[in-house]
């Protein structure tokens, strides 16, 4: 799926719920959504074991990290509902650290929860991917995928591209959080 339509289809959702927060989001879905400390080695679990789908989140983690968790299993959920393959989706789905760095149900959430002009407001200020992190308090990794989406969806992002680049090399964080400069 390319950038354009998860935009998209995150903003639908979130009109329709009338708000950003993830788990009421994921309610709004029909999701029921539980924390809990019996899973220790997992982050979540999705599980449609019950006449409504249930997220699992590990109780232990920080709140961003819960987030991402519930947007990932929300995410996993409709892309099989959208298909209309829900009958192949497994009926529990454990969800580990991997599985939460993937890209594109990270680029779903970040779309979920943060709003495009916003995010490229703050950048038009000066702030750096931590500072919008904290200011959104939203976990820094959806921050580094939004604003790459950001930058797919055609949002000018050249008075950006210094800062952003030479916060990822001060973190040491994976090239492909870079924007193609030439691109922009």
């Amino acid at each position: 799926m390319d950038s354009a339509f998860i935009h998209q289809a995150a903003n639908e959702l979130v009109q329709n719920a009338g708000t950003r927060n993830i788990k009421q989001i994921a309610r709004s879905c029909s999701l029921d959504i539980s924390e809990t400390s019996r899973i220790k080695d997992m982050l979540g679990l999705l599980s449609l074991y019950f006449d409504k789908p249930l997220i699992l989140i590990n109780r232990q983690l920080d709140k961003q990290t819960k987030q991402m968790v519930c947007g990932y299993a929300l995410g996993h959920y409709l892309e099989h509902q959208l298909l209309m393959d829900l009958h192949t989706l497994n009926k529990f789905l454990t969800i580990k650290d991997k599985h939460i760095l993937l890209y594109k149900h990270n680029a779903f959430t970040s779309h979920l929860m943060l709003d495009s002009d916003e995010v490229y407001q703050m950048t038009k200020r000066g702030l750096d991917a931590a500072q919008i992190a904290v200011a959104k308090g939203i976990h820094l990794n959806l921050v580094l995928v939004k604003l790459l989406e950001l930058h797919h969806l055609g949002y000018d992002l050249r008075h950006y591209h210094a800062q952003h680049h030479a916060f990822i090399k001060q973190f040491n964080l994976p090239a492909h959080f870079q924007f193609d400069v030439a691109a922009g």
